[in-house]
């Protein structure tokens, strides 16, 4: 009787140790699939303030100062001049169409590229987000 109990011992142990594996395993899985979501609407936020030419919307997105660059100069500036820079650049050349080429992920951030299209005119829009606390900030955005 005793041999019985103690096999039946072990089982339960080992099923309460892979129990506890594979629930471990789906917590940690979930968490990292919750921070790619996180960071993928960032990316999917941007680009799409981007395709409709949304300066204000855009903005919300950048770090308190954003290296900007545009065909006529490049600046470091504060959230709130670069929003008035690229809504002066929107305005002058609504967007009909923004389509992501490249994405890459790397040092707690993404490079996202792609090209805009306003009417003749394609410009080549490239942004760097970076991780700060627990958000994707634009720190470089650049207009070619």
């Amino acid at each position: 009787m005793s041999i019985k109990m103690n096999r039946r011992f072990v089982s339960v142990r080992k099923a309460i140790a892979v129990t506890l594996v594979v629930v471990a395993t789906l917590v940690c899985s979930t968490v990292t699939y919750a921070q790619e979501i996180v960071v993928d609407s960032v990316v999917v936020g941007i680009t799409n303030t981007i395709a409709v030419g949304n300066a204000d919307s855009l903005a919300t997105f950048f770090n308190q100062r954003v290296e900007l660059s545009l065909p006529e100069y490049s600046i470091v500036s504060s959230r709130n001049q670069a929003k008035m820079i690229l809504r002066q650049f929107f305005a002058q050349n609504e967007p009909t169409q923004f389509t992501v080429l490249a994405q890459n992920e790397g040092q707690g951030g993404y490079f996202v590229s792609g090209t805009l299209i306003s009417g003749e005119q394609r410009y080549r829009i490239s942004f760097l987000t970076r991780q700060q606390s627990d958000k994707q900030f634009v720190y470089q955005f650049t207009i070619e």
